[in-house]
């Protein structure tokens, strides 16, 4: 992942547009890996992105076991 380094000036219209840093630093960039058509994002932080969420109950009970843990 990352290894093209685009800056906002050097994004093209197919690059993964996922922020890598601060962009209050000078070393942020972005992937500008190939993105996955009609998406802002290479493959890998697609699935980064977008996680299916999960049914009500096993979010409740995963926050109670973090909270007891």
């Amino acid at each position: 992942m990352a290894k093209k380094r685009k800056t906002v000036t050097t994004l093209e219209p197919r690059d993964c547009r996922w922020p890598i840093g601060d962009p209050r630093q000078e070393d942020f960039y972005f992937c500008g890996e190939r993105q996955v058509p009609g998406q802002p994002y290479c493959s890998d932080h697609l699935r980064l992105a977008f996680q299916p969420a999960r049914p009500r109950q096993q979010q409740a009970t995963h926050i109670l076991v973090r909270q007891a843990a």
